[in-house]
């Protein structure tokens, strides 16, 4: 069967291009083990921190959706749903929420998927309806009996430099030519998800967004993130939105989120990066905040550097240890290691020697 011209995926036969290096965290992104936090990503703390309050992902989802599907959501029922449904080995690459909301008077849900590679994922249609399955399935457990389930929408946010260039349907991703495509019709699955491209929007697109000022800023910092010599030459345009954010209730905090994450992304020195906010910020009031919140995160940074350290040298032992006991370590395993806290490592450093198998050192 013949593939339909532009298909993403590789022809059957050829060789599929070579992975990747694996690179710790803290080899990637040094200011996370310097200001005392070690996430997969530096990204992931914005997304969750700002995007879980639904004050502030109803203008996200609300300005990415179809105007006229989106106006069919009660947005003031919208609500958070604790939980993540991303695969272990893929949570280096793909942050998600997700909520509850009424549309058109029925239960729904909408899945806010951030995709904060460069490259997109070539399965993402295939990965976000194993997602939904995880999904519906949860709902399933809380509601036995149910006959019918509540209806899903899909959105996936992107800042990649070359913009969205795999499969957004689940029907590109099928070795159909277009003639057998149309001929299945409604009978094979065909999932498409609604795309949000940071990318092609402009700093002044993203200004005009009917979104909170926190919204705004963060998006802001995603599309630029990938420069960030540009996302702080740039700030000052945003003081407005900035001032906006400090004036409101828990702004100072919400600043302070903003500020580690420019940090954090940021390949410079902690105090150049300061010096470079103050020379673009115009105004006296938001340097002066920006200034003692950035100090302020420096001196935990310092305070926590050693523990942070003592906690990553034990993670890099213990992947050592596994890796000579069980052989080369898969992604799941990798995963699971990044995101262990140190009782954890130690609780699995005991059970090394004994251990059959790798499961029974990361079970529990």
């Amino acid at each position: 069967m013949g593939r339909r011209p532009g298909h993403p995926m590789s022809r059957p036969g050829q060789s599929a291009p070579p992975r990747r290096p694996r690179i710790p965290a803290c080899s990637r992104w040094p200011r996370l083990c310097h200001l005392g936090h070690v996430p997969p990503s530096p990204h992931d703390a914005l997304f969750k921190s700002t995007f879980s309050d639904p004050r502030h992902a109803e203008g996200a989802l609300r300005t990415a959706l179809p105007k006229g599907l989106a106006a069919r959501f009660s947005w003031d029922t919208l609500e958070a749903v604790p939980g993540s449904f991303v695969d272990a080995e893929l949570k280096s690459r793909h942050t998600d929420l997700l909520f509850r909301v009424s549309l058109s008077g029925r239960e729904a849900r909408l899945y806010l998927l951030y995709e904060h590679q460069s490259t997109p994922h070539p399965l993402m249609p295939f990965r976000l309806v194993v997602y939904a399955v995880r999904i519906w399935e949860s709902w399933l457990k809380e509601n036995p009996g149910a006959t019918v389930l509540p209806a899903l929408v899909p959105v996936v946010l992107h800042h990649g430099d070359a913009g969205w260039t795999a499969a957004r349907s689940l029907e590109e991703l099928y070795d159909l030519d277009e003639a057998t495509l149309h001929a299945a019709g409604a009978h094979v699955l065909r999932h498409r998800f609604v795309l949000d491209e940071l990318v092609t929007e402009t700093d002044e697109a993203l200004r005009a967004r009917a979104m909170s000022a926190l919204g705004r800023l963060v998006l802001y910092c995603f599309r630029r993130a990938r420069d960030p010599e540009e996302l702080v030459r740039h700030l000052g345009a945003w003081a407005d939105v900035a001032l906006e954010i400090m004036m409101a209730p828990h702004g100072r905090a919400a600043l302070d989120t903003v500020l580690r994450y420019v940090m954090m992304v940021h390949p410079a020195e902690s105090r150049i990066v300061l010096e470079q906010l103050r020379g673009a910020l115009p105004d006296e009031r938001l340097k002066e905040t920006l200034m003692t919140a950035g100090e302020e995160l420096m001196q935990k940074g310092e305070a926590r550097g050693i523990i942070v350290g003592e906690v990553q040298g034990r993670r890099v032992m213990l992947r050592k240890q596994l890796a000579l006991r069980f052989g080369a370590l898969p992604e799941g395993a990798n995963a699971r290691l990044d995101a262990a806290d140190a009782a954890t490592l130690d609780t699995w450093a005991e059970r090394v020697l004994a251990a059959a198998t790798l499961e029974d050192v990361l079970s529990g």
